[in-house]
């Protein structure tokens, strides 16, 4: 559980959790073992950072075709279901916040007009080895509930590379959530004469592109997103910040171990640790990877205890379905 943000000059600071932020803690991985995905299968988050996985436990993806998105069960910390007896929440496709994700399906569920609205933001790879999955509520009594998910179905064999150098790349597209309020236009109508006190906000959406190098030779895995934009940023936020536009992201060369996971830290373009990243590769020679990036550090000029949980779902290039960027890439 985190701070929401504050606005500076609008607001008073808020109290701070009582829970550790575990990104100022070290890395901590509860289980050594990747979690590995199973179709409609509940999935344990253990074995992902705290720093990424935070609040949310667990997630059960079913993949859609075609015009179907499927369906989504998540497990966050606290606030998020009304039966104890089943550990999973369903949430429903919302094809509204789906279109502000391209490349993603994008579920949500709000039991009441005075319960907490949590936004989800999934996807699966194009050859089924890896999915990815970020889970946020949009804040209520100043605190929200966030956290990231990434498996992969155990079939992993490092990638080659052109000529064997096990130099590969991957592209594609980034979307994440965040604590600043979005328009709220998905959020349930309240009571008449419900206090503002007692609302829920949305989660805010962001979208923007992501690119990978790996070295499979080296054992090493660095990258950037970009084109970094709010896309449903409520108005009166959108003019204090200046519009829709962030600030590109460099993720730092981090290790690949030999189960194709990773886990490094992200920085702001003036070099400073502003978070942290991580994933799992799969397939045959690593043609799919999905991982998080959890920022919560200073990313937003005029706004304090800012706070983004991203996802990301990406196809190796020279593999089907590779991100147009490739064409000026050497495929694997």
């Amino acid at each position: 559980m985190s701070r929401l943000f504050m606005a500076l000059g609008l607001t008073a600071a808020l109290a701070a959790c009582d829970s550790e932020n575990p990104f100022n803690q070290e890395p901590v991985v509860e289980d050594p073992e990747t979690p590995v995905i199973e179709e409609g299968e509940e999935v344990s988050s253990e074995g992902i950072p705290l720093a990424l996985a935070d609040n949310l436990q667990s997630v059960a993806y079913v993949p859609g075709t075609g015009s179907d998105p499927g369906t989504l069960s998540v497990d966050m910390l606290a606030l998020d279901r009304t039966d104890s007896d089943i550990p999973q929440q369903d949430y429903t496709p919302n094809a509204a916040l789906t279109a502000l994700a391209p490349g993603y399906e994008v579920f949500s569920y709000q039991d009441d007009a005075l319960d907490r609205m949590f936004v989800a933001i999934v996807a699966q790879s194009n050859d089924g080895s890896v999915l990815g999955a970020v889970v946020m509520d949009g804040g209520q009594f100043t605190k929200f509930f966030g956290g990231g998910f990434y498996a992969t179905d155990g079939d992993y064999t490092p990638g080659s590379g052109p000529n064997d150098t096990g130099l590969v790349s991957y592209a594609g597209t980034y979307a994440g959530l965040s604590n600043l309020n979005a328009d709220g236009n998905e959020l349930m109508t309240p009571p008449p004469g419900a206090d503002p006190a007692l609302l829920p906000d949305q989660s805010a959406q962001i979208t923007g592109d992501i690119f990978l190098n790996a070295d499979f030779g080296d054992n090493q895995v660095n990258g950037a997103i970009y084109n970094r934009a709010f896309v449903n940023l409520d108005p009166a936020l959108q003019a204090l910040i200046g519009g829709n536009e962030l600030e590109d992201v460099y993720l730092i060369p981090a290790d690949i171990t030999d189960e194709g996971t990773f886990f490094g830290t992200a920085e702001n373009p003036a070099q400073e640790g502003i978070g942290s990243y991580g994933g799992t590769f799969g397939g045959t020679e690593a043609a799919g990877v999905a991982g998080v990036v959890h920022l919560d550090g200073d990313t937003i000029p005029g706004i304090e205890s800012e706070d983004e949980f991203g996802v990301f779902v990406l196809t190796q290039c020279g593999q089907p379905g590779e991100d147009p960027i490739c064409a000026s890439v050497n495929p694997s």
